[in-house]
C-alpha cells in the first residue's frame, strides 16, 4: 500500500509512452482505470519497497540465468495446462479492501492442492477467514494490508477455513462472529512452507513442482490499465504494493505468469505476464507452499478402484474426483468394514462419500 494518494496516470500519456517503446503489452479500460486513485491504491495491500527501482536490469538478468542445468525446473510450466491439465482456480476479486494477501496465499494453497495431488477436485478457499480473523489478530485492516509471511504460520497452525464456512465481503469486520462454528471439519491446512525471496531459480522449481507460489510486487499507475501482453512499467508514479499467485513462467519470454485478485475484468481475464526483474517481483518477498491437507467430505465419489495386502492397515481407494487415499478408520476391523462397503458401492455403480482428514478416510457414507 501506500502512505498517500498519487496523481492519476493521464491514459493519453501511457498509450504515447507505450508507443514511443519497444514495449509490446497492450493497456485497455479495465475494472480498475474508471476508479479514483484513492480507490485503486485500495485494492493493493503490502507497504511498497521503492528501494527496488532501479534493480530491475539486474534482478532480470538473473532470473533468465537461473534455468539450465543448475536448477531443477524446465524451461516454462504453466499450471493451467500442465501435462494438458488446468489445475488452477478461479479469478477472484478482493474488492474495495487491502486483502490481496489472503487472495495470494488461498490462491497459492488451492493450486498447491489440487497440482500436487494432481486432482481437479474444488477447492475454494477462504481469504476472509485468513484475512479478517488471523490478520486482524495482529492489527491488519482493509486499509493497512498484511505480509504472506505473517499469513502461512496461521495456515498451517490453525488451517483456513472453506469459503462456505465464511464467504468473502469486501470492507473490514469482526471475523470471529461470521465465522462458521463448524469450520475445524471443513478447513485445509499448510504442511510445509518456505520464504524464497530473491532466489528466482528457486522459484521457478517450487512453481514447476508445486504448482504456484505467492509473490509481491510494486505497483505503477499504468498496471492498473494492464490489458494483455508482458507487462513492463513505462509511465506513472509508484502507487503501491501488491501481492499475488504465481502459476508459471516462461525463459523463452523472460517472464512470469500470474493470477491477479481484481477480477475477470481485469487484465488477460484476470491473469497477466510480468517480464523477469520487472518491479521487484523477486525480490520483495516471495513465499513457496510444499504441502496442504485437507479436512473435509468429499461427496459423490464413484470408487475406480480398490487396493490391499497382507497388512491390515494397509487399504486404499481411488475416488473419481479424488484419486488415491488411504483408508484409515483407526482400528483395522473399521478398515475392512469400510473396504467391503466400498466394493460393494464399486460393483453396482453407486456413488459414495469419502471423509478425507490429510489424505486419508477416516469415514463413509454409502448407499
Amino acid at each position: 500500500m501506500t502512505d498517500k494518494p498519487q496523481r492519476s496516470l493521464d491514459l493519453q500519456v501511457l498509450d504515447a509512452a507505450l508507443k514511443s517503446s519497444e514495449e509490446s503489452w497492450e493497456w485497455g479500460y479495465t475494472t480498475m482505470t474508471g476508479m479514483e486513485e484513492d480507490e485503486r491504491t485500495l485494492r493493493l495491500g503490502v507497504p511498497p519497497r521503492p528501494e527496488l527501482e532501479g534493480t530491475e536490469s539486474a534482478a532480470a538478468a538473473s532470473a533468465q540465468a537461473a534455468s539450465g542445468d543448475g536448477v531443477a525446473a524446465p524451461a516454462s510450466f504453466d499450471v493451467r495446462s500442465a501435462g494438458g491439465v488446468n489445475y488452477d482456480t478461479a479469478v477472484k476479486d478482493q474488492g474495495s479492501c487491502g486483502s490481496c494477501v489472503a487472495f495470494g496465499v488461498a490462491g497459492a494453497m488451492e493450486v498447491v492442492f489440487r497440482y500436487s495431488r494432481r486432482t481437479t477436485t474444488a477447492l475454494d478457499l477462504s481469504e476472509a477467514h485468513l484475512f479478517y480473523v488471523y490478520g486482524r489478530s495482529e492489527g491488519r485492516t482493509c486499509g493497512n494490508g498484511w505480509w504472506p509471511d505473517r499469513a502461512l504460520p496461521h495456515a498451517q497452525n490453525t488451517g483456513v477455513a472453506f469459503e462456505d464456512m465464511y464467504p468473502y465481503s469486501a470492507g473490514d469486520q469482526d471475523g470471529n462472529s461470521n465465522l462458521n462454528a463448524g469450520w475445524t471439519s471443513r478447513h485445509a491446512k499448510v504442511t510445509g512452507w518456505a520464504n524464497i525471496t530473491g532466489n528466482a531459480g528457486l522459484m521457478k522449481e517450487r512453481i514447476s513442482t508445486y504448482g504456484a507460489v505467492t509473490a509481491c510486487l510494486n505497483i505503477y499507475q499504468d498496471f492498473f490499465s494492464y490489458r494483455s501482453g508482458i507487462y513492463r512499467h513505462v509511465s506513472g508514479s509508484l502507487a503501491g504494493g501488491h501481492c499475488v499467485t504465481l502459476i508459471g513462467y516462461d525463459d523463452a519470454q523472460g517472464c512470469w505468469i500470474a493470477r491477479n485478485s481484481w477480477g475477470a475484468g481485469w487484465g488477460d481475464g484476470g491473469y497477466f505476464r510480468i517480464a523477469y526483474g520487472e518491479c521487484g517481483i523477486e525480490s520483495y518477498q516471495t513465499c513457496s507452499v510444499h504441502g496442504v491437507a485437507v479436512k473435509a467430505w468429499l461427496p459423490n465419489q464413484t470408487v475406480l478402484g480398490l487396493w490391499s495386502n497382507e497388512y491390515d492397515a494397509n487399504m486404499w481407494a481411488y475416488g473419481s474426483q479424488r484419486g488415491w487415499l488411504k483408508l484409515d478408520g483407526g482400528v483395522p476391523a473399521t478398515g475392512h468394514g469400510m473396504l467391503s462397503e466400498l466394493a460393494a458401492a464399486k460393483a453396482l455403480g453407486t456413488p459414495v462419500g469419502l471423509f478425507e482428514d490429510n489424505g486419508s478416510v477416516k469415514q463413509i457414507y454409502a448407499w
